[in-house]
């Protein structure tokens, strides 16, 4: 038994270039990222070092955003820009002007929410697809060609992770209707705040209603982590493993995670931290050059919003790609890789020369040792 762990030992520590061919071009392999204390300071380093992939992967919400942006720009221009100088009704466009063009904002809002939920599910499925990329990308650890092999992991795990994003639907709409309709819903409304028949108006105070919203937006909140961060890790299984079905891999995974939580949430919960640092060192100087526009303001506020966002993006585009590589560390410190039988293992022969199998019934010899 301790020949047999010693024997494992020692092929966990053994180079990867020694299991390879004699004069294999190792120029292609990238050194493995230096392990630190934080999984997701590592992770967080790894992708940073990788520009093209973050800043094309980021340009498609951009674009998309921009092209959003479009008609809106087409109707103020059309409304106002033929009328006034240029920049000089930035400050204007309070309730006064709402009310008065009210109707053909209602038009334009209701053909912007078609166009954006379309959009929102074209970008689900490039979200969909990314995945692929940035996980085959960080399991072969190699380096140069990043964005062909990036579109190539994509492509590859692309109808896999579709029927995972389906069972990810499911499972968050079970948890909506759960929290919010069933169990939680009247439920709990009735058991802890004494309302009748779901009806929040028998609330004695608003502020009792409102630590009510709280509780439920609260709960499926942590659903929604939850879910997302599983579905992360069942994604990287797949991409590792090399398996097709995400329901045996998702039920692989919901177990690793059950009996190895502070090792599977931890690294999730230092890049949450990060990115609730960006969405609050952003956001509050944009929502307060947003809440000071006035007449005097001009385009150079409205570009360093732009700005504000387009940082936004970038910066949640590589946290999110972390998350990733995160995962990617954990699964190979918690999930053994599928073995392939040798089918030359009992078999004798010198080097380079012919080898025969011990004790096969189908040949008609055998070799004595």
């Amino acid at each position: 038994m301790e020949a047999n762990r010693e024997e494992i030992v020692d092929a966990a520590e053994t180079p990867l270039s020694n299991y390879l061919p004699p004069g294999y071009d190792l120029g292609g392999i990238g050194d493995e990222p230096e392990p630190t204390q934080w999984t997701f300071l590592t992770a967080l380093r790894v992708t940073l070092g990788r520009p093209p992939l973050w800043l094309l992967t980021a340009a498609v919400p951009i674009f998309l955003a921009i092209l959003m942006a479009l008609p809106w720009f087409a109707w103020f221009q059309g409304s106002i820009g033929n009328n006034y100088e240029i920049g000089s009704q930035l400050g204007s466009l309070d309730a006064n002007f709402r009310q008065d063009h009210a109707e053909s904002l209602g038009v334009l809002r209701t053909q912007s929410g078609v166009v954006a939920s379309w959009l929102a599910l074209l970008l689900g499925l490039i979200g969909v697809f990314t995945a692929g990329g940035w996980l085959q990308v960080f399991l072969e650890r190699t380096e140069g060609h990043s964005v062909h092999r990036f579109i190539y992991g994509g492509s590859r795990y692309f109808w896999r992770f579709f029927r995972l994003a389906i069972l990810v639907l499911l499972l968050l709409s079970a948890g909506y209707f759960v929290i919010y309709r069933d169990v939680m819903g009247a439920g709990l409304l009735e058991r802890l705040f004494g309302v009748e028949d779901g009806d929040l108006k028998t609330l004695d105070s608003e502020a009792t209603a409102r630590r009510y919203t709280w509780l439920l937006d609260g709960t499926f909140l942590l659903w929604f982590g939850l879910v997302m961060t599983w579905a992360d890790y069942t994604r990287t299984r797949m991409a590792f493993l090399g398996t097709r079905s995400s329901l045996w891999a998702g039920i692989a995974t919901f177990f690793t995670l059950l009996t190895r939580p502070i090792t599977a949430f931890r690294p999730m919960l230092g890049l949450l931290a990060c990115e609730v640092l960006v969405a609050v060192g952003l956001g509050l100087p944009a929502s307060s050059l947003n809440h000071n526009l006035d007449a005097t303001s001009g385009a150079s506020s409205v570009g360093t919003l732009f700005a504000f966002s387009v940082i936004a993006i970038l910066l949640r585009t590589v946290i999110r790609a972390a998350r990733y590589h995160s995962a990617v560390q954990v699964t190979r410190e918690l999930v053994e890789p599928l073995g392939v039988d040798d089918p030359w293992d009992d078999s004798v022969g010198g080097p380079g020369g012919p080898r025969y199998r011990v004790g096969d019934e189908e040949l008609d010899f055998e070799v004595s040792i």
